[in-house]
């Protein structure tokens, strides 16, 4: 639904926001997940930590989903953030008076990823309610765009305060970010999503799986969708570590290894933005999973990090291609009384997928090398990628 302010100042404010959400919400992330692999070198660690950043949005995701279809986005976007950053720094306090405890960390990654649970669906359904529906390819990627710059940005960041500051500046860091996002947010216009007000929560994310189950294009797009993912799992969870046993410890190769990828991403979001329509989305994404299994596969095998970090680069190039062109197709079907339940369902099958396949990929990292395991999981997402692609379009 359109509220009555320019819709150009409220897409504005939305990708500020939202991006100053992930600012900080990743350099965070990278700060825990580079300060236990460099302490600890442990793929069990790594698992925890996977478990730690996504198993409770699994948890939250389907309430959520409800929430979002139920009352005001913004509102709840705001609180949730607002109580995240608060237990964030409250943790944070502890680890840095106290015993430096590991654990303290993972308690942060579970508390942000409570509030990334709630805040995704929120956020990805309140895009079309405000903008037309003919920018909503448009403003996806400018919102990639933003984001890859961000996420260029935090890992470089993350990198110079670990070694020179010390963990807790970054926490002051994202409490910042997160208060500046607020503040755009606050100044949006929007209208509560209209509901039946006998409905029970319940029998609401029964609905919303329901609607996914019956709907022909819906359902393979999801099951295809979370077997992707779990074959993307290995990449995007363990390159860490296998960058720290590759090629070595040092900070640097930690930071270069997540530019690589975000270049890439960024490249792909300015196009994105640029040609604002795609005929065929179903194909683009295929070849966004086929590309990714290409890049993975060839990142398992010996080579020198310039090498490594050129697929790198390649993998993150087609990684919008997938997520991005994913969420405008759900965005521009799914009933809008339907989107947050919807993009709570993805959430969970995409990304949220991660925490269950690292209970298999964690310990088999200890076990085997992590190169054998990209080269599989890469060939298996090509196959994918066809799979999506023929049963998909075909519905």
């Amino acid at each position: 639904m359109m509220v009555k302010r320019d819709w150009h100042w409220q897409a504005a404010a939305y990708l500020i926001s939202q991006n100053l959400f992930v600012f900080g919400s990743s350099t965070v992330f990278y700060a825990i997940l580079w300060h236990i692999a460099l302490v600890t070198s442990s793929g069990a660690w790594m698992t925890y930590v996977s478990l730690a950043t996504t198993l409770p949005t699994i948890l939250i995701s389907l309430f959520a989903g409800v929430w979002a279809d139920r009352y005001n986005r913004k509102w709840l976007i705001i609180g949730a953030a607002g109580a995240v950053t608060v237990v964030t720094l409250f943790f944070a306090f502890l680890y840095t008076v106290q015993v430096h405890e590991l654990g303290l960390l993972l308690a942060i990654a579970v508390v942000r990823a409570l509030g990334t649970g709630i805040e995704t669906p929120a956020a990805n359904a309140l895009l079309p309610q405000l903008v037309p529906h003919a920018a909503i390819t448009r403003m996806n990627g400018l919102n990639q765009v933003v984001m890859s710059v961000m996420l260029l940005l935090s890992p470089l960041l993350s990198g110079w305060i670990l070694a020179d500051l010390g963990i807790i500046w970054i926490f002051i860091v994202d409490a910042l970010s997160a208060l500046l996002a607020v503040m755009f947010l606050w100044s949006l216009q929007v209208a509560t999503p209209v509901h039946e007000d006998g409905e029970q929560k319940g029998s609401q994310i029964i609905g919303g799986l329901r609607y996914v189950r019956t709907n022909q294009i819906l359902l393979p797009f999801m099951i295809l969708t979370a077997c992707a993912f779990i074959l993307i799992a290995p990449s995007s969870q363990l390159s860490t570590l296998y960058v720290n046993r590759t090629f070595g410890s040092e900070v640097w190769h930690l930071t270069f290894n997540e530019w690589a990828w975000t270049l890439g991403a960024s490249i792909t979001g300015l196009w994105i933005a640029w040609r604002k329509q795609f005929a065929n989305k179903i194909t683009m994404i295929a070849i966004g999973m086929a590309v990714s299994g290409l890049c993975f596969a060839e990142m398992g095998l010996s080579q020198p990090f310039l090498l490594y970090l050129t697929f790198m680069f390649l993998s993150g190039v087609a990684y919008p291609l997938i997520t991005a062109l994913q969420t405008i197709y759900l965005q521009e079907t799914v009933d809008q009384n339907m989107m947050g339940r919807v993009f709570s369902l993805w959430q969970i099958l995409s990304t949220g997928i991660y925490p269950i396949a690292m209970l298999g990929y964690g310990p088999l990292a200890d076990k085997i090398p992590i190169g054998i395991i990209f080269i599989v999981t890469g060939v298996l997402l090509i196959g994918v990628a066809g799979s999506f692609k023929i049963v998909v379009s075909k519905r």
